[in-house]
């Protein structure tokens, strides 16, 4: 049951477009750029990494916004000069910020800095309050199950809200019940100026690239990052190098384990476990879906190699493992089938019923999908007072934010409720429809027996299910929804039950829950096993080992 959907519609500027070049040509721009300029802060640059979501600069990019036109885009030296002195500005307040919180996590952070540990994990969290049951939203209680390996594991603590420094550092530096420290105190408070000075020489570099290069898209891309790597974004992006070189420094773990999206964020931290101790695992988790697009994490560039690409990924299951295998098999990066944290064992018993009319919307948390599906989600409200809509939010952008981004008061109308429940499954539960863009939580409402509708507003194909052949449609408009919900609820029980469970057969390939021999092969894979004697350094017959181009880091 899949609509099929227009071939071009409204972009986020809302003008109808096609493309003017594909995924690939952007993606081997971006690599050059890289490759040309391999300076740390411009690794730092976020949209210098083909992901989801596609970001603005990259949207314009493949609209050949600036260059098609064989201007080039050229780049005014008063933009460049503000940017020069926002870049001074931010560097002298992170500075002043980091001295605020070391004097309040000292002593915390000196204890945990004594302590041994195997594996290090670099977690995102929401704010200075820490999980009321102990598990981390991305690693779940894998702390808890390594020690039961005997595996001693501390997790850095990253704030995606940006909130104050000090606070967060405050409720995420203990050793108890779970080791866990802010990632923030390994920084020194030089660390920002110097990361100036480099912000300053990458950006002079790629005015020089783009002065010199004959490929319009190459010489866009160059003017682009010579501004942007001056931002505070790559500024704190790029330091994630000195955290991760910090963090082997301090406790000379066996391994480091972060996520694996694409993030800039990443790269730069693996390339600083790599400077400090070339014999450290670098480990990838893969917990979230795997786009169409997403060619840095399916074919990471090779400007980054050795550096920055893991030893080994972590994959939800067996089909994002399969996407991953052709761009990471010629690197010899080690491919796990692990799982997901947030997979439950048991799925629904049947599909949910039709006549609960309950529409569960769950954007991601980027305020552009927020707007498009929130916005979407009011007018098909007022339309369609027979159904009650649940608006849920993705932690890192809480509800009360969300709904200030919304044009008209979405909360007043008497067929829409706001999701406090702390676990999606309560909201599963209620719902029979979910409604959906780029959130990997569609693959668990399968397994709650949800029917997905994908809001198709972007002539990119934004859908997570884009594999998926079965129990899925898609909508541009409220009038197409409602004849999808029509459609729905006259579509006879044994059709539709045959449908849910050809997708569930689907999930079940996708991810999987985390086994206790998924976890005995991860301490495998990265020698993580006790094997008597040295504790703190892996058998390097465990994975194969790949040269390491890290060289100097500097700093």
């Amino acid at each position: 049951m899949i609509a099929p959907g227009p071939t071009s519609v409204s972009g986020p500027d809302g003008l109808s477009h096609r493309d003017v070049i594909s995924f690939e040509r952007l993606a081997e721009a971006l690599g050059a750029v890289r490759t040309l300029c391999p300076d740390l802060p411009v690794l730092g640059i976020r949209w210098l990494q083909l992901k989801h979501p596609l970001l603005g600069v990259q949207e314009a990019l493949l609209r050949g916004e600036g260059w098609a036109d064989g201007g080039g885009g050229k780049r005014p030296a008063s933009e460049i000069a503000a940017a020069t002195a926002k870049c001074g500005i931010h560097a002298l307040r992170a500075s002043a910020r980091l001295l605020r919180l070391h004097r309040a996590t000292r002593e915390a952070a000196a204890a945990l800095a004594r302590q041994p540990f195997d594996l290090v994990a670099k977690t995102c969290c929401f704010g200075p309050a820490r999980p009321a049951d102990g598990r981390d939203f991305y690693f779940g209680d894998l702390q808890r199950r390594l020690a039961e390996r005997g595996v001693r594991a501390v997790l850095l603590c990253g704030d995606v809200l940006h909130g104050s420094w000090t606070a967060f550092a405050r409720g995420h530096t203990t050793a108890s019940p779970t080791a866990r420290l802010a990632e923030l105190a390994l920084l020194h408070p030089a660390a920002p100026i110097r990361m100036l000075r480099r912000q300053l020489a990458a950006s002079r570099r790629l005015r020089r690239l783009a002065a010199t290069t004959s490929d319009p898209l190459v010489r866009r891309v160059g003017l682009l990052a010579a501004r942007d790597c001056l931002g505070p974004d790559a500024a704190m992006s790029a330091l994630g190098f000195w955290i991760g070189r910090a963090a082997v420094r301090t406790w000379h773990p066996r391994a480091f384990l972060t996520l694996y999206e694409g993030h800039a964020w990443e790269d730069c931290m693996r390339w600083g476990v790599k400077s400090a101790d070339a014999s450290c695992r670098t480990i990838g988790y893969q917990h979230t879906v795997v786009f169409r697009y997403s060619l840095s994490l399916m074919s990471p560039g090779a400007d980054v190699g050795a550096r920055s690409l893991p030893d080994v990924v972590l994959c939800l299951g067996r089909i994002p493992m399969e996407l991953l295998r052709a761009g990471h098999d010629p690197r010899r990066v080690r491919l796990v089938r692990f799982g997901s944290f947030r997979y439950e064992d048991a799925t629904a018993d049947g599909v949910a019923d039709p006549r609960r009319r309950t529409i569960l919307v769950t954007p991601q948390g980027n305020v552009t999908e927020v707007r498009a599906l929130f916005e979407f989600a009011h007018a098909c409200a007022r339309q369609l007072p027979a159904y009650t809509f649940v608006l849920r939010c993705h932690p890192e952008l809480p509800i009360e934010r969300a709904l200030r981004l919304v044009q008209g008061d979405i909360a007043r109308l008497p067929n829409v409720v706001l999701s406090t429940n702390p676990r999606i499954d309560e909201d599963f539960a209620r719902a029979s429809i979910l409604l959906y863009q780029g959130s990997s939580a569609v693959i668990y409402a399968i397994l709650r027996g949800l029917f997905p509708i994908h809001l198709h507003a972007s002539s990119h194909d934004r859908d997570p299910l884009y594999r998926l052949d079965a129990w899925r449609a898609r909508c541009t408009s409220p009038g197409e929804l409602a004849d999808l919900l029509e459609g729905h609820e006259r579509t006879a029980p044994e059709r539709r039950v045959a449908e849910w469970r050809r997708a569930v057969d689907w999930v079940g390939a996708y991810t999987e829950p985390i086994s206790a021999e998924r976890i005995d092969e991860l301490v495998d894979a990265v020698g993580l096993t006790k094997r008597g004697g040295d504790s703190r350094r892996p058998d390097d017959s465990a994975v194969g080992s790949r040269p390491s181009s890290a060289g100097r880091a500097g700093g």
